[in-house]
């Protein structure tokens, strides 16, 4: 079972899809994640855009983002945030939508949509860190602070930078890597194993 951490919805429950392709994050994982992002969601406007629970976002906005859209091509999913946005009383800061992830981008762009938080989780083999990171850098999606976070593979290797997007920080907890990107320098903090 996966649970809201902290925050306003701190320890209610998440139902989570039934399903090969969904993998939850676990609740140490996503525990060091916001310990990290901490500094990175207060009125924030954030994207969850594989969002299958909606764990992700969710917590942000427990936390304290201003607004989170939620994407995710599986319309059970979709569902399944809906839900527990509701079970969570969150829904009124959200959008969710059931969109491939370029359609999704393209909406959020005729939206007008500018983000400072973006979490990314896709499916791990699909290798869509790089493609969606520079799409939504030129649809002017990501505001001048943003900070993104991808969840990976141990092994996979992420390239150091990403459009104007450097590395600052990698994290591995087991079989799962997050790394961290924001503009400007690259003072990556090394590899912590945990």
């Amino acid at each position: 079972m996966v649970r809201v951490i902290s925050g306003s919805a701190g320890g209610l429950k998440l139902q989570t899809a039934d399903s090969p392709e969904t993998r939850p994050t676990l609740d140490r994982v996503k525990e060091s994640m916001f310990s990290i992002l901490s500094p990175y969601i207060s009125r924030r406007q954030v994207l969850d855009l594989f969002a299958g629970s909606g764990a992700l976002g969710i917590e942000a906005l427990s936390r304290g983002a201003e607004y989170c859209c939620f994407n995710d091509i599986d319309r059970r999913c979709a569902d399944l945030v809906r839900s527990n946005l509701k079970h969570t009383g969150l829904e009124e800061a959200a959008l969710v939508t059931d969109f491939s992830y370029s359609r999704a981008l393209k909406r959020y762009r005729d939206d007008k949509r500018c983000f400072g938080l973006v979490l990314l989780d896709p499916p791990y083999d699909a290798n869509l860190y790089e493609n969606t990171i520079l799409t939504a850098e030129r649809y002017g999606l990501l505001d001048r602070d943003c900070v993104i976070m991808c969840e990976h593979r141990r092994d996979a290797e992420l390239p150091r930078t990403i459009g104007g997007f450097s590395l600052f920080k990698r994290r591995e907890y087991g079989t799962v890597g997050l790394s961290f990107y924001r503009r400007g320098g690259n003072d990556i903090d090394g590899r912590e194993d945990e």
